[in-house]
């Protein structure tokens, strides 16, 4: 693509499709500090079929994730694991030189309480990685104690335009506000 090579990586959260890979390029990895928990675990796991079943039966994983990832990585599977070489709680921020920062933030959710956002000034971008996606356990499900703050700390950004973790849409500030309004609007309705 004539795009030169990363200088770090960036993890949004835990989940096995946004962190395996990570240590391809070679490069310093930056995660949130609950994310690096399940890194390490993830570094000892058994990633056999049978232990892939095993994480299901033990709840640790959905079996659609599971199903997924057996598809996407046939057995057997070489898997490493990039140990973080930053570990942050709540957020940093990066000079990329230019005027242009990136301020990583954890922000939680319904879909993984370490998940983190990226938001690229002054271009007003927001990578939202899956936070407003619901439970993986139940998907499709959110709890307002967890997506009304995190609504709060999604439209306190001064962001144009926000990009989904699974998807290449590039949402407007005006969609997004209209989104996450009838997502607050529902978890407030669902809370009284």
């Amino acid at each position: 693509q004539g795009v030169s090579a990363p200088d770090f990586v960036v993890l949004t959260h835990w989940h096995w499709d946004h962190v395996l890979g990570a240590a391809e390029p070679g490069v310093s990895v930056i995660a949130n500090a609950r994310t690096a928990e399940k890194l390490d675990i993830f570094a000892s796991a058994d990633w056999s079929d049978e232990g892939l079943d095993r994480w299901v039966r033990e709840g640790a994983m959905s079996a659609a994730g599971i199903e997924q990832l057996k598809l996407e990585l046939p057995s057997p599977r070489d898997v490493r694991i990039a140990a973080p070489t930053f570990v942050i709680t709540e957020g940093l921020e990066i000079d990329l030189g230019g005027g242009v920062r990136c301020v990583i933030r954890h922000v939680g959710g319904d879909h993984a309480d370490d998940s983190t956002v990226i938001h690229v000034q002054p271009d007003r971008v927001l990578f939202l990685g899956d936070c407003l996606y619901g439970s993986i356990h139940k998907p499709g499900t959110y709890t307002s104690e967890r997506l009304l703050p995190l609504t709060e700390k999604l439209l306190a950004l001064d962001v144009e335009h926000s990009i989904g973790g699974h998807n290449n849409t590039i949402i407007r500030r005006a969609e997004f506000e209209t989104y996450v309004g009838k997502m607050r609007l529902a978890a407030q309705l669902v809370a009284e």
